[in-house]
């Protein structure tokens, strides 16, 4: 049987794990269009991905993940605090749903 996580079982883990943190923030990039990952920016309003506000900063993270860097400490800090608003869209991720 499947394991089902739910939103502060995420916030949780995100908080605790730099490993989770790191997941999290390129699950979500990866939810970006390609326009937007390119633009670092978010143009379709469809509640996948970043929010406008945080799609420059989170993005550019993403893209230093995928790049093999890691975050600085500063980083991570805002990355955690920005993060837990992500929670639903974590849990479908983790929980393999989708959102409607």
């Amino acid at each position: 049987m499947q394991r089902t996580w739910t939103p502060e079982e995420i916030r949780e883990r995100i908080a605790m794990s730099d490993r989770w943190l790191y997941r999290a923030i390129i699950a979500l990039y990866q939810r970006q269009t390609t326009e937007e990952q390119a633009r670092r920016t978010t143009n379709v309003w469809n509640g996948r991905g970043y929010n406008f506000a945080d799609a420059y900063i989170l993005s550019s993270f993403a893209e230093r993940l995928l790049n093999g860097c890691q975050l600085s400490a500063q980083q991570r800090e805002v990355a955690r605090d920005k993060l837990p608003k992500y929670s639903r869209q974590l849990t479908n991720i983790a929980n393999h749903t989708e959102e409607n």
